[in-house]
């Protein structure tokens, strides 16, 4: 279980937040509001890239704010895909499994058939600067989801798709979550991928939390 309790960031630039909230593993969490209002710091405190005010983050009883952020079972993908422009795609995918880039016939069996699954498996040969927003985006996606990390955290993953990769990536997402049992903590501004994804909601505001 993924617990925040009394987890309070922001202010000056941004409003104040103090949260609360638990994730069972095969929960999805949509976090939702306002540009500008938090949702991203909130991934970045998650993943250990910033710290909270104050308050307490916890994974299965063990604090995550003492853990290094290469110690913590956290996959994120950020709004800008931060793909590798001089490597292959499915070497980006390879080194998101084995940051040598070498990985084992399961792990190119899993690249493959997740590729299939998000309709790019043609474009694993190709590299990054030769694919549109959009394809980029479904490949960071899936170097995301198919990570062993129990925790995934996904900044605005579908900005970028239109209707029918939309709909593939949210099937993607739900049955990963259930099937894998992993917490995913989705940032999105369609409040109707709750309903796709059977998910809550936390909604950041400005006057309340």
């Amino acid at each position: 279980m993924l617990k925040a309790e009394n987890l309070c960031f922001g202010g000056q630039n941004m409003p104040a937040h103090c949260l609360n909230f638990t994730l069972e593993a095969g929960q999805i969490q949509l976090v939702t509001g306002p540009s500008g209002i938090g949702k991203t710091t909130l991934l970045n405190i998650l993943a250990g890239f910033m710290t909270p005010a104050s308050g307490k983050l916890s994974w299965r009883g063990e604090s995550l704010l003492e853990m290094p952020v290469w110690e913590r079972p956290v996959s994120l993908l950020f709004q800008d895909n931060n793909l590798f422009g001089n490597l292959s795609c499915k070497t980006n995918l390879a080194i998101g499994l084995n940051p040598s880039g070498k990985i084992t016939a399961d792990q190119n069996a899993l690249i493959e058939h997740t590729a299939a699954k998000l309709n790019i498996a043609e474009l694993l040969d190709r590299f990054p600067e030769t694919l549109s927003g959009g394809q980029q985006q479904r490949i960071a996606l899936m170097r995301a989801l198919i990570r062993d990390d129990p925790i995934i955290l996904l900044d605005e993953p579908f900005s970028a798709l239109d209707h029918d990769n939309r709909r593939d990536a949210l099937d993607l997402i739900r049955t990963l979550a259930l099937e894998h049992q992993r917490c995913m903590i989705v940032v999105t501004h369609e409040l109707s991928d709750a309903k796709s994804l059977g998910a809550d909601v936390l909604r950041l505001d400005a006057d309340k939390d």
